[in-house]
């Protein structure tokens, strides 16, 4: 009895040393291939890509030093070329702190407007951008094109939009769900940019009409894959809808003086049709368009 409790237990040291110094056994991120080039990796929250080309491959949200690590030796396993180019989609530290973890001095490219998250408060883990675009950035991998574009303030200052010309993919980090038009995970809002986000959406409508692109990728890691271009307009919508009625609380009256909205008194069929309704939600986000509406802000 004794040698089977030492052999079981000698397996479970064993096990454990494997998993310590193989930590691809206890891996927390895991690859999707969308085609022979593009690559979605993800761990519990959020997600982002990997575009490889024969000379080099492309990083775009290194979220964390962990998930960093793991891309590394995915590529190497894969027989996939290194990183050369590091894409921050925006200023959001959850998505941007792995850039330490590639050790080949690769760009690391951002919108000029993010410049400003960088040199004021600082988190460490976060490697400053060596490359600042204003309008549109192109990256060719040989296999790929990607084009990052700006369309003015949206989800914060400066979030970019990556066009993959090839695959005929955009990769849209936040404001819409690839599983359908949708009320925001986050109701507080406050990297809401409500003056130009109808202007931003009708830019990547622009974009998908004059390139023909038929699918999208976010960067929440509960949604699927891919999800039909149909959807970015349709959350359109549901933005128009959130600002008219903000527009005819103030109208009516129905504002207080902290900006909260009596929403007991408004007509809420049509919102109500929107997934993960709920009205604690509603009212936090109506706060933040009379917010807008009252202060400019």
């Amino acid at each position: 009895m004794l040698k089977i409790r030492l052999n079981s237990f000698s397996l479970l040291v064993y096990i454990a040393l494997g998993l310590y110094l193989n930590p691809v056994y206890a891996t927390t991120t895991s690859f999707e291939e969308i085609n022979s080039q593009v690559v979605l990796f993800k761990n519990s929250k959020q997600q982002g890509l990997i575009i490889t080309g024969e000379e080099h491959s492309v990083v775009i949200d290194p979220i964390n030093e962990d998930t960093s690590k793991e891309i590394k030796s995915y590529l190497a396993s894969n027989n996939k070329s290194g990183v050369k180019d590091i894409v921050y989609s925006h200023s959001h530290w959850d998505r941007i702190t792995g850039a330490k973890a590639f050790d080949d001095n690769p760009n690391i490219i951002a919108q000029s407007n993010c410049g400003i998250y960088f040199s004021g408060i600082r988190n460490k883990k976060v490697v400053d951008p060596t490359v600042y675009f204003d309008q549109i950035y192109v990256i060719n991998t040989g296999e790929e094109i990607i084009r990052l574009h700006y369309f003015g303030p949206s989800h914060g200052e400066c979030m970019l939009v990556a066009e993959l010309e090839n695959s005929k993919l955009l990769f849209i980090p936040d404001l819409v769900s690839t599983r359908g038009a949708s009320f925001p995970t986050d109701p507080t809002l406050p990297f809401l940019r409500p003056a130009t986000l109808n202007a931003f959406f009708d830019s990547i409508l622009g974009l998908i009409a004059s390139k023909q692109i038929d699918y999208f990728i976010s960067g929440n890691a509960k949604d699927i894959a891919l999800g039909t271009t149909d959807i970015i307009s349709k959350q359109k919508i549901f933005w128009e809808l959130i600002q008219d009625m903000a527009i005819t609380a103030e109208e009516e009256g129905l504002v207080d003086l902290n900006n909260f909205i009596a929403i007991e008194k408004m007509n809420l069929e049509d919102i109500k049709k929107y997934e993960n309704y709920n009205d604690r939600d509603l009212v936090n986000i109506l706060r933040r368009y009379t917010s807008f509406l009252n202060m400019g802000r």
